[in-house]
């Protein structure tokens, strides 16, 4: 009888334990699904905040983020900003709410359908900017968390800033140009151009040549999805 009462007890023992295993394993999930979640709002609340509902804007990356402890980062594309976006939440113990969110860091720089590279300094000039986009159309969705983007410029690209022709092997090069001339022009900052033709590349890695503004136009509104 004592060894059976004995046994017993191990096995309840046991039981607890695996109990308790499991509860905290099914934590851990609910956890890293939690910050999954909160990251692909986040992520989504960032790219809807700039392009809006029509979308006829495409971020020029690298773009800088903030969050709420004031620490940034840059980050090369929507892989890069969801990443570093679950990482911050997944090393701080902040509470996953909408006011908790990253915040753009302005300046930023974004590509109208007309390939114009415009440089945009604050949330006023965001929202006049959109005001621009066509008043028709909706923004295609992409996958979850990871932002929808219609196509990516495939440097090196040339543009005309100032009336001069410009060659640029990558981002951070036509970036810093663009800031430098809008700071030296003042008032008199006239909107840089994309040189055509361009070659563009898409989500699934497939380039297309653009020929023509006319072209760059219609991929974009070919990007449109009218149903949302």
């Amino acid at each position: 009888m004592k060894m059976q009462i004995k046994n017993l007890r191990v096995f309840g023992l046991m039981l607890l334990a695996a109990l308790a295993i499991s509860f905290t394993s099914c934590n851990d999930n609910l956890e890293l699904t939690d910050i999954n979640n909160f990251t692909d709002g986040a992520v989504d609340g960032l790219q809807r905040g700039v392009v809006g509902k029509k979308h006829c804007l495409e971020f020029i990356f690298p773009i800088s983020i903030e969050f709420i402890d004031e620490t940034t980062a840059e980050v090369s594309d929507y892989e890069n900003l969801h990443e570093t976006v679950k990482a911050w939440f997944e090393a701080n113990d902040v509470e996953k709410s909408k006011e908790n969110r990253p915040q753009l860091i302005f300046p930023i720089q974004v590509l109208n359908q007309e390939g114009e590279i415009v440089d945009v300094a604050s949330e006023d000039e965001l929202k006049e900017l959109k005001s621009e986009c066509p008043r028709i159309g909706k923004c295609k969705k992409g996958k979850r968390g990871k932002g929808f983007k219609c196509f990516s410029l495939v440097f090196p690209v040339s543009i005309t800033i100032d009336g001069e022709v410009q060659s640029f092997d990558d981002r951070m090069a036509l970036k810093a140009a663009v800031r430098a001339y809008k700071v030296e022009a003042g008032d008199d900052f006239e909107r840089p151009t994309l040189v055509f033709p361009v070659t563009v590349e898409y989500e699934d890695e497939t380039q297309v040549e653009v020929a023509s503004q006319e072209e760059l136009i219609a991929l974009k509104e070919a990007c449109k999805d009218e149903e949302g």
